[in-house]
Formats: structure tokens, C-alpha cells, sequence
């Protein structure tokens, strides 16, 4: 008999059929564990792999140091005017965690965004100093935008693309700000050959010799142990009068009847009632402001001492360092000191037309100590000089250095008939 097509299914074919399920369910469960595994094995051996890499090849110090670049954050920066050819001092800090550092990179930035400069500033700023960057300016006269860029995005360490080229990828923090390019400055006056031969001059001097030059652009002009402190004696004097006027611009008549004594006739007396008033508190501020490397202040105004670079750098400040009030008063002090005191720097400048805002001091037996520091000017150029002398044989000696040295950067010869003329 033939089997007819039925929907009844026996008990043995039902449990065959559960039988085969669970069967083909198992092998599925087996594969998948099995595949679970291979790519277990793969993870883990890429893992190691990496790990062992970085191992055997360490992070450099860029990367190390980008890695808390997240952590760090620049400080606002300042807009920029600096004439071509000069350099410009960028100025920043980076605020975070203690330890932290990271790379900065300098990029500028044309008026279309197109970058035309850019150079690591450092590999590894760290967090919480305020640092500085010098950075020369050979780009034309112009607006431009620079930013620092903190983190690995920066410029390529000693790379520097091509004015258009493609700007680096985004770093982490970045910090921006505007650059002013001006023209170039004329030259400065002295010049450079008179600068040399001054210094050759004075290099064969005996004793204790420096002096130093801004020049009529405001510049380090160079000159001769620059940064050699010596004592300033009465030179200290032009510290005590700036400190003064800015405790009271307008003095009473007593006040400054007493500054004109202490700097027209460098009356000592007077010198002490001004130190009583503004101290060695006072003296420093002037020193400091006025961005006096050398300075070192005494236990008085005395024996405080100040290097040539200090003492032009400071005369060559004098009007911005008094405050507007008192300018005209210390200018009229200033270029008054009594014919008597006249000698060295403005026995100089005064035959060729210069007018000398000046101070001097001298100490010892025969004045062995000779000092001197003036700003000069005539029609709207001016310039600033120091000249510094100790141990001289006398006192004419050391007038000779002061008047030698400023003749020769005024273009003139010190010889002995020169020397001669000891006074303006």
C-alpha cells in the first residue's frame, strides 16, 4: 500500500527532527566561538605589537610635549609696529599645570591670510613663565596678522614655507595678534665707523673705560664693555631727580630749589634731602622702568652703581621716565649745570651745535672716578651716550676720555690741542 500525504507527524519523526536542530544549532555556536577567537588572537597581537613598538621607539620630546598641550592655554597678545629690518620682541605665557610644556610655533599671516613667515619659537615652552622671542623682520612694509601656534600643528621644526604655500594643520591652542611693518628707519647717528673708532680709541686708555650709545633711532649703537658696572656717585643724581618728579611733578619753590642745587651745581646736601624723600625705593623703580640691566642700588645714592648701557639707556628715556608735568623742569635742570661742571661729553657736543642734557659724577682722591651720561640735541635729531672712567692718573685724564670719545663720535680728532679745551 502506498503512503498518502498526511499533516500527522509521528512522535519519532518529531523528536529526529529536534534532534538534527539542536545538532546544526551546536556547529553554528562553535563556528561563531571560533571566529571570536582568531580575531581575539589578531587584536591582542596588533596591541603588543603597537605597544612593543612604541617601546622600542620612544616619543620624541615634540610629541611628549604636545601631549599636555591640551592642558595649556597662551596668554592675550600685544599688537606689533616694528620698521623693517629691525626686531621685533614677541612676548607671552602659557598658563596650566605645573610641569606642563609644550611646542610654539610662529606663523604670520598676509592681509588675504596667505602665510608668509613662520619658525619655532621653542620645542618646549613651559607653563607659567612669561617668555620672549626675538624675531627679525625682513617682511615689506605692511599689515599682517601673527599668531602663535601651541602644540604639534605648528610649522615643521626648521621648515620654512614658501610665501603662499599651504597653511600647517589646526594646532591645538593658538593665540593671535596684529603686525605692523613699518619702512625702514634712515641710519642711526653716530654711525657705525664712528662707533669703531671711538671704541678703538678708548680701548688704549689706561684704567678702568667703557661707554655706550643709543643712537638717534632709539637703537643699542654698541660702544665699549657696555655692561661693566661702576659706581655713579653724583651721576646717581639724574636718578634721584626722575624719581622725584614722580612723586610730585610740580614741586613747592623749597623742592626745587633743592633739585636745582643738587643737579646745577650737584650739591651733595641736597642729594641727601631728595634721597629722605623718595629712597632707595624710589631709585629702583626709575632703574627698573627705564630697563637698567647693571644697576646695582646701594645702601644710599652714592655707591649705587649702573653700567654705560644703563646710564644711556636711561638718558635716552629721560622725558618719557618724567612725568609730563615735570618734563620742562627736567629739561631746564639738566641742560643748566654751572660752567665749571661743563667739561667731557658737552665741551664736546656744544661746539657742534648739540645741546647737552647731562649729568656727571667723580669720587675720590683727584677725582679718580670720572662719570658721565647725556642726551643731546639739536633740531629734532637726538641721541644718548655714556662714557665711564676709574682709576685715571687725574682728573684731566679722565675729562680727556669723556671729551675723546665724544668727539670722535661727533666726527672729530682728540688730539692734544683738541683735549686742550677743557670746558663747553
Amino acid at each position: 500500500m502506498s503512503e498518502r500525504p498526511t499533516i500527522y507527524e509521528s512522535a519519532a519523526r518529531r523528536r529526529e527532527r529536534r534532534r538534527r536542530s539542536v545538532a546544526v544549532g551546536a556547529s553554528v555556536a562553535v563556528l561563531l566561538v571560533a571566529a571570536l577567537a582568531v580575531g581575539a588572537v589578531f587584536w591582542l597581537r596588533d596591541g603588543d605589537g603597537a605597544a612593543a613598538g612604541a617601546a622600542s621607539h620612544p616619543a620624541s620630546p615634540e610629541a611628549s610635549a604636545a601631549a599636555t598641550a591640551p592642558a595649556l592655554r597662551l596668554s592675550r597678545l600685544g599688537d606689533l609696529a616694528v620698521h623693517r629690518g629691525e626686531t621685533a620682541t614677541i612676548r607671552y605665557r602659557l598658563t596650566g599645570p605645573s610641569g606642563a610644556a609644550a611646542p610654539v610655533t610662529l606663523v604670520v599671516t598676509g592681509a588675504a591670510g596667505q602665510r608668509v613667515k613662520a619658525r619655532r619659537l621653542t620645542h618646549a615652552a613651559a607653563a607659567g613663565k612669561w617668555l620672549e622671542a626675538a624675531v627679525p623682520i625682513d617682511l615689506e612694509p605692511g599689515r599682517y596678522t601673527y599668531e602663535l601656534r601651541l602644540g604639534a600643528g605648528g610649522a615643521p621644526v626648521g621648515a620654512s614655507p614658501s610665501p603662499g604655500a599651504a597653511s600647517p594643520g589646526p594646532a591645538t591652542v593658538t593665540a593671535s595678534a596684529s603686525l605692523k611693518v613699518l619702512p625702514p628707519l634712515p641710519p642711526g647717528f653716530p654711525g657705525k665707523k664712528a662707533v669703531a673708532a671711538a671704541r678703538e680709541w678708548i680701548s688704549g686708555r689706561d684704567g678702568d673705560v667703557a661707554f655706550a650709545v643709543v643712537d638717534t633711532n632709539g637703537e643699542d649703537a654698541g660702544g665699549y664693555r657696555q655692561h661693566e658696572p661702576f659706581r655713579l656717585a653724583s651721576l646717581s643724581k639724574a636718578i634721584l631727580l626722575i624719581a622725584s618728579l614722580r612723586d610730585d611733578p610740580t614741586p613747592d619753590a623749597t623742592t626745587e630749589a633743592t633739585l636745582t642745587r643738587m643737579i646745577t651745581e650737584s650739591d651733595n646736601g641736597a642729594a641727601y634731602t631728595i634721597f629722605g624723600q623718595v629712597g632707595a625705593k624710589g631709585m629702583r623703580a626709575v632703574a627698573r622702568d627705564a630697563g637698567m640691566k647693571d644697576y646695582e642700588q646701594g645702601l644710599g645714592w652714592v655707591d649705587t652703581r649702573a653700567s654705560a648701557w644703563d646710564e644711556a639707556r636711561l638718558f635716552s628715556q629721560f622725558e618719557k621716565l618724567a612725568p609730563a608735568a615735570g618734563r620742562s623742569l627736567a629739561r631746564r635742570l639738566l641742560s643748566s649745570v654751572i660752567p665749571i661742571q661743563r667739561w667731557g661729553i658737552p665741551a664736546a657736543a656744544g661746539p657742534e651745535g648739540w645741546t647737552s642734557y647731562f649729568k656727571g659724577g667723580w669720587l675720590g682722591m683727584d677725582n679718580k672716578l670720572m662719570v658721565e651720561a647725556a642726551w643731546l640735541e639739536k633740531g629734532k635729531k637726538h641721541w644718548a651716550l655714556a662714557v665711564m672712567s676709574d682709576e685715571n692718573a687725574t682728573r684731566a685724564y679722565g675729562w680727556d676720555t669723556q671729551k675723546g670719545v665724544t668727539g670722535l663720535l661727533l666726527g672729530q680728532e682728540p688730539t692734544p690741542a683738541y683735549l686742550a679745551l677743557v670746558l663747553e
